[in-house]
């Protein structure tokens, strides 16, 4: 979450993915950085949220969340 924060500061856009198991701790550190509003992505169950996934999850999760991800890319374009 830091990382994608970052560098919108440095003006490269960039979405925060995060597992629905840290979202506490991604909106903590948004909060804390800031940008309480800071919007991200969320990755949920199957996905276990230790990113131990077969390529077949991965894909999945890739086609899942892609249209959000795109959608904060292109945010005020």
């Amino acid at each position: 979450m830091r990382d994608a924060i970052e560098l919108e500061w440095e003006g490269i856009p960039s979405v925060g993915i995060i597992h629905e198991a840290v979202k506490g701790s991604a909106e903590s550190m948004a909060k804390l950085s800031g940008v309480p509003d800071y919007p991200f992505v969320i990755a949920s169950y199957p996905y276990g949220p230790t990113a131990v996934w077969s390529d077949a999850e991965i894909q999945a999760l890739a086609r899942e969340i892609a249209p959000a991800v795109r959608a904060l890319l292109t945010r005020g374009t």
